[in-house]
């Protein structure tokens, strides 16, 4: 059996002395320039839908078989590739799941391609808002759930995430139950969470729950390239076609074989030597966490003790308070010694390690941490989130109309549309169709004022609904 389908036929492929009378330009590197000096042989697999291959969005054959080779060794009935990241998965999945124009149960910490998702399909969201703690999202509650649910009792579907952009899980299993219970349809978007499966130190995948579709991101957790990514079939209430007709809608009908290559090769690298790799990697970041907690100023911030919250250990929150300095300058110092981080934020950075890292040395990053500056500052927390403000347009309606750019003075009782939001992690502070409140202007101005950054404004413009 071929456990590499698509690596081997391009591999084969590549092997033949052929001419190459089709795309892509560069001619599979044979023409001299700077594109080939820059990656050279691996020019020789950046294909298009030759004999030999195959085509994504109806695959036949590599393609297919490596798909099947993932849903085996998830153990889920499908599973589909896509090239365009779990943002695609996540549109695409929302699109076979409900029809245009339902309800939806949204947790306001969803990525932004849930977004996406909802002004495609013209969908009227009802948001379900996190636990909140130090500043980090938990998750939301049963209670929250079934309180938005008893809101929107004709929602169609239910989106939950798994984990949160920061590693931390909660109450996924019943938050399925409760809405599969209300006959809703449940995508999961476990984008950060490829790799739980593998390792029984690691929160329990979405894939074991009753969900109908899981998203990951092979390329965040697992070996693949940036942009790839799988969606998981767990149900038999939706078939093949359907997805891949969504899909379709999503994705580039030149997807990239690089990509592709690179899935066929994760899902191996996992079938091979992923239990191995994540236990080396795991034991490092529970290494680095025992020396960041004991020799330098940061403090490691983890999951409450009680209730059924757990954290993927591969993911290290350090809170900076304790240096005087923001999270920000504590990034900025990093970089400066060469060490890049996962995401920064005013009161905290967010380390992250992969299977990749089981050989990482530590040392240098730890001694690093100890030399950090210690200053005597103000309050460097996160502001307090706002209550959700009023959602009183359609996301689809807001930002198709008509805009206008309103400075901050100007902006309180607009209507925004456009999304605003700190990337990473993508979650909108602000949806289209949702006015801005005083509680809203209040803390964009302190986030920023703190040092965040803030995606959506136009030059410290909101962009809101013309009133024309």
């Amino acid at each position: 059996m071929t456990y590499t389908p698509i690596v081997s036929a391009l591999r084969e492929l590549a092997s033949k002395e052929k001419s190459a009378l089709h795309m892509p330009g560069h001619k599979q590197g044979q023409m001299p320039g700077l594109l080939s000096s820059w990656l050279g042989t691996t020019l020789h697999y950046d294909q298009t839908e030759v004999s030999g291959l195959d085509d994504l969005h109806a695959p036949d054959g590599p393609i297919r078989q490596s798909e099947r080779l993932v849903a085996e060794l998830y153990g889920t009935q499908a599973t589909y590739f896509t090239t365009n990241g779990s943002s695609a998965g996540l549109i695409a999945s929302m699109l076979a799941s409900t029809d245009t124009g339902a309800e939806v149960i949204v947790p306001r910490n969803a990525h932004k391609a849930v977004l996406a998702g909802i002004i495609l399909a013209d969908l009227w969201p009802h948001f379900v808002s996190p636990v909140f703690q130090d500043g980090y999202q938990l998750g939301i509650t049963a209670s929250g759930l079934q309180a938005a649910l008893a809101a929107s009792p004709k929602a169609q579907t239910v989106i939950l995430l798994n984990p949160t952009y920061e590693g931390v899980t909660g109450e996924l299993d019943q938050l399925v139950r409760i809405a599969k219970a209300a006959d809703c349809r449940v995508i999961v978007d476990e984008a950060h969470g490829a790799h739980f499966l593998f390792h029984p130190d690691l929160p329990t995948s979405a894939v074991r729950s009753q969900a109908d579709w899981v998203v990951q991101s092979a390329h965040k957790t697992l070996t693949a390239l940036t942009g790839a990514a799988w969606i998981h079939r767990l149900s038999d209430n939706f078939d093949d076609e359907l997805l891949r007709s969504r899909l379709n809608l999503v994705q580039s009908t030149s997807p990239s074989w690089l990509l592709l290559g690179s899935l066929d090769l994760a899902q191996h690298e996992l079938r091979l030597h992923g239990r191995a790799l994540l236990e080396q990697a795991i034991a490092k970041a529970n290494q680095l966490a025992v020396a960041i907690q004991n020799n330098t100023p940061l403090e490691l911030w983890r999951v409450p003790a009680s209730g059924s919250y757990r954290q993927d250990p591969l993911k290290l929150n350090l809170l900076t308070a304790a240096s005087g300095l923001s999270g920000y300058e504590v990034a900025n110092y990093l970089e400066q010694h060469g060490f890049y981080v996962e995401m920064a934020k005013p009161h905290a950075v967010l380390l992250m390690l992969t299977l990749g890292d089981a050989t990482l040395e530590i040392e240098p990053l730890v001694h690093c941490l100890a030399e950090l500056p210690r200053v005597k500052r103000g309050d460097v927390s996160l502001p307090p989130q706002p209550p959700l403000p009023p959602l009183l347009l359609r996301p689809r309606q807001a930002y198709l109309a008509r805009t206008s750019f309103v400075v901050q003075a100007e902006a309180q009782g607009r209507i925004a549309a456009r999304p605003v939001y700190a990337y990473p992690p993508g979650a909108p502070l602000v949806y289209p169709g949702e006015q801005l409140d005083q509680n809203v202007l209040a803390y964009a101005s302190e986030f920023t004022a703190k040092g965040g950054y803030l995606t959506g404004l136009q030059q410290g413009s909101w962009i809101v609904v013309s009133e024309t």
